[in-house]
């Protein structure tokens, strides 16, 4: 097993209590911006491990790359994945400990139309580690994201960093801080730890603060006590996710109680979960959504237009459905002058049924508190028929309200309360 380096929340004034799902969302709603691409061609769509790369600072190292099956006609998303101390999962990626099988890292990004890249650190000195000259190593990720962006159309609105332990450190205390400008927009899901930074951070661009949800997983007995080294995953999980949350980022830590540091068989569905909350939406619905039904006294409807209304959900009734039909007047390439929605809301998250026009760079899902700066999201530059799904970020029996957003303009709006 790999030696190692979300619920709480953070102490600052700006975080939020977490959900039932441990869940925080602390920042303003975040402008829309549309989907950028590399649009870069020659690198093969297809499965390949121990790739050899030499940056440009003269460190060389390898990487496994599973693209077989993602979707081309449109910017792929990027999982980039930084392993822990000793480099297990990457030396081992067919095991189902992080990597392999179908509730891996590698089988959930996947089915979501997700490139993934596990990259092992060009650290060769006793046991190899990422934050050791943390900074140099930041420079070679750097360059092997130019080199991936230059081979594939990654959609760089679209860009996971994933890390366990001191894969985690890399990513909070140098890879993020130094190379930022990097990406424009996706997230971060950190495993067992990702602390504060260690190199001077460069300014965080607005667009990239806005769309970059940053995803904290440390048991909550990850402390110390149950590790040889005495390392206090745990503190620096807390720490970190305080310290981005001050620049503006939506964070949020969970911790399980009684988790330790090791999260064998974890890793790929924490990362499903939080893609199906925050990614654009590139699986396309397989079955026909039949028209709203008429209201009747057992399946309660509701007419929504930009005004918000609340809607109460029977509670020994199916799930309350809204329609929504909103004219929509904008000043420079409006969307279509009416946008046809259904939303229904499930116990811990919703679903937002919609027919997107061609046309429309992007379609925003947004789901806020009623109070609070909480706000979770979930959005797609495709357009046709799409299901914007929020999965599990939001509380039973609870009162939302949500916007569908078009590029700059809003073009539905309301409330509805999940189920009990």
């Amino acid at each position: 097993m790999p030696r190692a380096r979300l619920t709480a929340a953070t102490a600052l004034a700006a975080t939020a209590l977490a959900t039932l799902t441990g869940l925080v969302a602390i920042v303003v709603a975040p402008p829309i911006a549309s989907a950028e691409s590399t649009n870069g061609t020659g690198m093969a769509y297809s499965d390949r491990t121990f790739q050899p790369f030499t940056a440009s600072n003269g460190l060389s190292s390898k990487y496994h790359v599973y693209a077989a099956g993602v979707p081309q006609d449109h910017a792929a998303g990027l999982v980039l994945q930084f392993h822990g101390d000793g480099a297990y999962e990457f030396a081992n990626p067919t095991s189902s400990y992080s990597l392999g099988g179908p509730a891996g890292i590698v089988a959930q990004a996947r089915s979501r139309g997700y490139i993934t890249v596990p990259v092992r650190t060009p650290d060769t000195a006793g046991e190899i580690t990422w934050w050791e000259s943390g900074s140099a190593n930041a420079d070679f990720v750097a360059n092997l994201l130019d080199t991936l962006e230059a081979g594939y159309n990654i959609d760089t609105e679209d860009i996971w960093l994933v890390g366990y332990s001191g894969g985690s450190q890399f990513i909070t205390q140098f890879f993020l801080p130094k190379y930022s400008s990097k990406i424009d927009g996706g997230g971060t899901v950190v495993f067992g730890g990702g602390g504060v930074p260690r190199v001077s951070a460069q300014p965080f661009a607005d667009g990239l603060v806005a769309d970059l949800p940053m995803h904290w997983y440390t048991g909550g007995a990850d402390n110390g006590t149950n590790v040889s080294d005495g390392y206090n995953a745990l503190l620096d999980a807390q720490k970190g996710s305080a310290w981005y949350s001050a620049q503006g980022f939506t964070t949020d830590l969970e911790s399980p109680v009684g988790l330790g540091h090791n999260l064998s068989g974890t890793f790929g569905t924490v990362l499903a979960r939080h893609l199906d909350d925050h990614v654009p939406n590139n699986q396309v619905p397989t079955t026909t959504v039949a028209a709203t039904p008429e209201p009747t006294a057992t399946q309660p409807t509701t007419t929504t237009t930009t005004t918000a209304t609340t809607t109460t959900a029977a509670t020994t009734t199916p799930p309350p459905i809204t329609t929504t039909t909103v004219p929509v007047t904008t000043t420079t390439t409006p969307p279509p002058a009416v946008w046809n929605y259904t939303l229904t809301p499930t116990r811990i998250g919703a679903n937002l049924v919609v027919t997107i026009p061609a046309g429309t760079s992007r379609t925003t899902f947004r789901v806020t508190a009623t109070q609070g700066p909480f706000y979770v999201y979930n959005y797609t530059t495709r357009s046709g028929l799409r299901t914007l799904s929020i999965v599990s970020s939001l509380t039973p029996d609870t009162t939302y309200n949500y916007t569908l957003e078009a590029d700059d303009a809003i073009v539905g709006s309301g409330s509805f309360r999940t189920l009990p």
